[in-house]
């Protein structure tokens, strides 16, 4: 009898982890077939935002029409930010200095050549970084800091409690927006468990069911990974000296 509940027991995890392992590749596959339907936009049209003298926007979609896409997807170079792989310390820290390589790279219509490429530019990044005076984990102002260091023709906002409109409407018009998480709260798969406490990553577009477009550098496989809204949303977190779940939700709005 013992042995019978035994093998029941262990049928029964079986079943769920099949079943898990079925509803994650069908989630995926559903999120790659959204992605697909939409456009590679390679050249967008920019506009600045009303103010780039002021680091601080109380809403920075205030600039952009009413009128936005039904959805978009930049054309933005993608790079983990382990290029080769190598998770050690430098590289499991660099998801700010990745998001930053990305934006900059896009801006200047360049491509990330290769993980050497990369890797030598996400260590200038990091050195740069570190120039500035700034820890290893970079709030959302020092961000701007180290971006209008790096190239001072970009114009970079801080845009407090962003809605699903605001960041449609200032993706809709060429710009980029970074986005400071607790990453736990994404959820991503490809994340080493339990997933990173505090992490950085590129909006690059969204789909028209529901879904926000992502470089996210956590992850070999994060260039053009989709986020439900609602996930992206409730992660948005700024680094808030460690206390990263009760940061401000604030993202940074990039454009040229």
């Amino acid at each position: 009898m013992k042995k019978l509940t035994l093998s029941a027991v262990a049928l029964l995890v079986f079943v769920v982890l099949v079943f898990q392992g079925v509803s994650f590749v069908q989630e995926r596959s559903l999120r790659q077939r959204l992605i697909a339907e939409q456009q590679v936009i390679e050249k967008p049209v920019v506009e600045r935002p009303a103010s780039r003298s002021s680091s601080t926007a109380t809403s920075a979609a205030a600039s952009v029409s009413d009128l936005r896409r039904d959805a978009v997807n930049w054309d933005v170079p993608f790079t983990s930010q382990a290029p080769f792989g190598v998770w050690d310390e430098l590289h499991g820290e660099a998801c700010e200095e990745a998001s930053v390589l990305m934006v900059m790279r896009y801006f200047a219509g360049k491509k990330i050549a290769s993980p050497d490429d990369a890797d030598s530019a996400l260590q200038h990044l990091v050195a740069a970084n570190t120039a500035l005076g700034f820890a290893v984990d970079d709030t959302a102002a020092e961000i701007i800091t180290l971006l209008r260091s790096e190239d001072p023709s970009l114009s970079a906002v801080l845009l407090k409690n962003p809605s699903i409109d605001d960041l449609k409407s200032v993706l809709s018009k060429g710009s980029l927006v970074i986005v400071p998480a607790a990453g736990q709260q994404l959820g991503n798969p490809y994340f080493r468990r339990p997933g990173p406490r505090y992490h950085m990553l590129v909006l690059r577009g969204y789909t028209k069911d529901g879904y926000a477009i992502t470089n996210d550098p956590g992850t070999k496989n994060g260039e053009q990974y989709a986020y439900r809204w609602e996930v992206l949303l409730n992660a948005i977190h700024d680094w808030n000296g460690g206390e990263v779940e009760s940061g401000e939700k604030v993202v940074i709005v990039v454009s040229r």
